[in-house]
């Protein structure tokens, strides 16, 4: 049993129950995603490691059976943590069907073959390894971890769908390097879309949604509505379509409905940074986030009596904290906190002449902090 809280005393099991890479097999390009569009995206260099930094993942289908992709910001995935008391690199695709949580990965030690194994996964028993399987790891611009994915039958639901990848491990410490979709942390709770086995080049178009493309601006600045597009295959007119957006543990749902080319589109208030899914007949979208930068604008009255009055307001209007500091300081000189409606002000007795500037805060990272324009204060 292969465990990440003790990912040490299971590697030599977990690698000697799995298949070596063939040095003949690690030729050919990767299948490509069903309708080009991969189940999975992440964010570059949100990995501390670009061999294990994941930019994409996807199942395929295109070699007659259904594999698993990964693919990663460096060219050659590899393992680069080589003082680690057990070196090596893992890529793990997670997924549900029937109800039970299960994974593949690859396993790449520094010297020496790529290894895979499948599994079941939970986040505290961590991978319990049940045996071997095939792969291919690709090198190469933005190489592949190639997986075949054993004993899932046609027609099965493959949802919840993430990739966790790690770099060496000390005791009972896992380096974990990267969550796709989301940060590092295999606690991250994004997850790609859905997936229908056999579904992609069937013979016969399926009467019932297979899967659901998500599209949507990364970041706004401010408060804005956006429209959000997407697309459910195989198209058809008239699928109930349910886009949740989630924000501060919030959810709220827009409802649409598809049209005869199967898209959708919806126009979606982004107030703080935001998830978005589409759902559609139980099949999900991959989880997009939309990341929202504040502003803030300032206005400084100086009084007759040497004190100032600084006035401001942020955008969007959420809770945080304001930071004031003259220029070239590092602590700052005066601080507070944005009231309902996104407005500040400080009162300044006896402040210094100089140029400064606010700097916002939001609070649990509801948006990007930001900085104000300049405030001259004579």
């Amino acid at each position: 049993m292969f465990r990440s809280g003790a990912l040490a005393a299971g590697a030599s099991v977990a690698l000697a129950a799995s298949v070596a890479l063939s040095a003949s097999t690690a030729v050919a390009a990767p299948p490509p995603p069903c309708n080009n569009a991969p189940q999975i995206t992440d964010a570059t260099a949100d990995g501390h490691h670009p061999p294990t930094d994941v930019l994409a993942a996807w199942w395929t289908e295109g070699a007659g059976r259904l594999q698993a992709v990964i693919r990663v910001y460096a060219g050659t995935p590899a393992a680069e943590h080589d003082e680690a008391e057990t070196p090596g690199a893992g890529y793990a695709f997670v997924f549900t069907v029937a109800g039970q949580t299960r994974y593949v990965r690859a396993t790449l030690p520094v010297n020496g073959a790529a290894t895979f194994d499948h599994g079941t996964y939970t986040p505290v028993g961590g991978f319990a390894s049940q045996g071997a399987t095939t792969g291919v790891v690709e090198s190469g611009v933005n190489g592949t971890v190639t997986i075949d994915v054993p004993g899932v039958a046609a027609g099965a639901s493959l949802t919840g769908t993430y990739v966790i990848t790690y770099d060496g491990i000390n005791g009972a410490e896992t380096t974990w390097v990267d969550h796709a979709p989301g940060g590092a942390l295999p606690t991250d709770p994004a997850v790609g879309a859905d997936y229908v086995v056999g579904s992609c080049g069937a013979a016969a178009p399926s009467a019932t949604t297979t899967a659901v493309q998500l599209i949507a601006p990364s970041r706004v600045t401010g408060r804005k509505t956006v429209t959000v597009t997407g697309k459910v295959v195989p198209a058809r007119a008239g699928v109930p379509v349910a886009i949740t957006r989630t924000a501060n543990r919030r959810a709220t749902v827009t409802r649409v409905t598809s049209a005869a080319d199967g898209s959708f589109s919806a126009r979606i208030a982004i107030s703080e940074t935001s998830d978005l899914r589409a759902v559609a007949e139980t099949i999900g979208s991959p989880e997009l986030t939309v990341t929202a930068r504040s502003t803030v604008k300032i206005k400084v009255r100086n009084r007759k009596d040497g004190s100032a009055v600084v006035t401001g307001t942020v955008n969007p209007k959420l809770p945080g904290r304001i930071q004031w500091l003259r220029s070239n300081a590092v602590t700052p000189s005066a601080r507070t906190t944005t009231r309902a409606g996104g407005t500040f002000t400080l009162r300044l007795k006896k402040p210094k002449r100089g140029r400064y500037q606010a700097v916002f805060i939001p609070s649990n990272g509801r948006a990007e902090r930001s900085t104000s324009n300049t405030g001259v204060i004579r």
